[in-house]
Order: C-alpha cells, then sequence, then structure tokens
C-alpha cells in the first residue's frame, strides 16, 4: 500500500507538469492506446513511464499499481482538455511555466546524453577509492547527531563561530539566534557515515561525543553535535556497489561540468540591466546538477 500511495505522489507531480505542456492530438501509429478519455487517449508508453519512476514494485501489486497509475493518468487527461477548453494553456503565467519546462527537460536531455557513453569504473579505481575514506568503509561509525540549522548574514554566523568556540553551549546558541530573529530547523537523527557530506564525515570520525563542529557556505550553516557513535565496518566486497555508484556519478557530473564550460567558452554571452555590473561569480552549474541529478 505505501508503494502504491507512492505511485499516487509520483503521478500527481506528474500530472501537474504534464497539464502545462503542449498536447498533440495525434498519437503515434505504434502508440498502445490504454483508455480513451473523450477525444483523447491515454497510452500504455505513458502508464510505463510513469511505473518506471517507481522501481521495485512488488510483483503481487504490479497489475494493481499499473491499473492505480492508468487511473491517475486519466483524471490527467480529464483536467488537460478541461484546461485546453477553457483556454488557460493561453494564459501568460501557464505560457512561461510550459516554456520552462521544456527548457529545463532540453537541457537535462544533452546532459544525459553527453554522460550516457561513461562507462562502470574499475576494479583498481574500487579498492583505490575504499583506501582512501577508511571513515566510510574500514573505520565506518553510525553516529546520533543533533542538526540545528540556520540561515544568517555573514556576520552572525561568524559570531556563532566565535561563541561556539568559546565554548557556549549549541542551547545558549540557538536561544540567541532565536533571540535574534534567525529561524532555526533541525533535530536528533542518527545516520550512517555513508548518509554525512565528505568534506564534513573525516571531523565527525575524529569527534569525541558531545564534541560540535559547524559547516557553513553561503549563508547557510549547519551547527552538528555527535550524541553518540558506534563502530560498524564495512568490508570492500560490500561497500563495491556504493563506491561504483558515487564514482560514476561524479565522473559523470565532472563529464557535464565539461560540456557546459565547453559550451559557455565558444559562447558569446552578453549581460544586460543589473547584471551587466558584474561578471558571474559562479558558472552555470544549476542546469548541470539538474541534468546529472537521479543518476
Amino acid at each position: 500500500m505505501k508503494k502504491l500511495n507512492t505511485i499516487s505522489a509520483v503521478v500527481l507531480s506528474t500530472l501537474v507538469l504534464g497539464a502545462c505542456g503542449e498536447r498533440t492530438p495525434e498519437k503515434s501509429a505504434t502508440a498502445q492506446v490504454a483508455a480513451k478519455v473523450n477525444g483523447g487517449e491515454v497510452s500504455v508508453p505513458q502508464v510505463n513511464s510513469v511505473l518506471q519512476r517507481t522501481p521495485n514494485i512488488p510483483a503481487d501489486k504490479a497489475d494493481a499499481a499499473r491499473r492505480q497509475v492508468l487511473e491517475s493518468l486519466i483524471d490527467q487527461e480529464l483536467a488537460v482538455q478541461q484546461a485546453v477548453e477553457s483556454k488557460l494553456d493561453r494564459m501568460p503565467n501557464v505560457v512561461q511555466a510550459i516554456e520552462s519546462a521544456r527548457r529545463e527537460i532540453l537541457a537535462r536531455a544533452f546532459i544525459e546524453q553527453k554522460v550516457s557513453k561513461e562507462g562502470k569504473p574499475s576494479a583498481e579505481e574500487v579498492t583505490k577509492f575504499y583506501g582512501e575514506h577508511p571513515e566510510l568503509f574500514a573505520n565506518r561509525k553510525i553516529y546520533r547527531l543533533e542538526e540545528v540549522a540556520f540561515a544568517a548574514t555573514p556576520e552572525i554566523i561568524a559570531d556563532v563561530k566565535a561563541q561556539l568556540g568559546s565554548g557556549k553551549s549549541v542551547a545558549d546558541t540557538v536561544n540567541d539566534l532565536k533571540a535574534r530573529g534567525v529561524e532555526v530547523t533541525g533535530g536528533i537523527s542518527v545516520k550512517a557515515a555513508e548518509q554525512l557530506a565528505l568534506d564534513l564525515l573525516p571531523r565527525l570520525a575524529q569527534a569525541k561525543d558531545g564534541q560540535v563542529q559547524m559547516l557553513d557556505n553561503q549563508g547557510r550553516a549547519v551547527i552538528v553535535t555527535v550524541l553518540a557513535s558506534k563502530s560498524e565496518p564495512m568490508d570492500e566486497a560490500k561497500a563495491k556497489p556504493f563506491i561504483e555508484n558515487f564514482i560514476s556519478n561524479k565522473q559523470k557530473t565532472d563529464m557535464a561540468r565539461s560540456a557546459i564550460k565547453a559550451l559557455r567558452e565558444k559562447a558569446k554571452i552578453e549581460y544586460a540591466g543589473e547584471f551587466a555590473a558584474a561578471a558571474p561569480a559562479v558558472a552555470a552549474d544549476a542546469a548541470v546538477n539538474k541534468g546529472a541529478a537521479g543518476k
């Protein structure tokens, strides 16, 4: 049932985006029709496309999942038909959303094409990565952490670092942040080493229980306290799939960044208006990250 609920969520999100897409009355002659809805159709490939985004469906739930996806797509088709009939597809904000979705899909397709030929990491690469990251594997730990996240000015973040460095407790520091109007979120969680950021993990691996660490980046900060930890090593054989996935994702991200960098070097880019005052500080990583996501 939980898996079917997940499918519903995927279809609902598809409905929202799909309702903004262009409709093509002519269907491919080879497309299999799953249902006819007034003057429109829902095809079997549409059903399969949604199911592919919800992997590991139990065999005994497959038929029910397909039926649920089909019914949700019928709801989508009905909503799309009504939107078109009401000329909602001509509204400026809808047209803009359609174009935005189209651009994102095309950019993602370009990135995916560029990284699709990346091969599987070699056994030597896996062994090297395993040896270089004992905190992830040979000395792997399970951590019970208290994480406190907040966004603030560089001055406030520097002040928080100074307070923690002088021995002020996290609780008192958080109270001070709240008194200054800073929104604070977070709580206590249990995380394995591989669930933590690689730049933070070596520091946590060396930290004693109760020791506080702090990370900040572009106006956001996280205060992390190691409440407890226990050793739970992972041998290379068990770690292999994780390492292969990590190396593969990194290689694809690097390839995507290189592809975008090459395009920027060849392109003629002219900044206008308020953006003409200074050169951009950061390259176009946003499109790269979107294209590499989910790999």
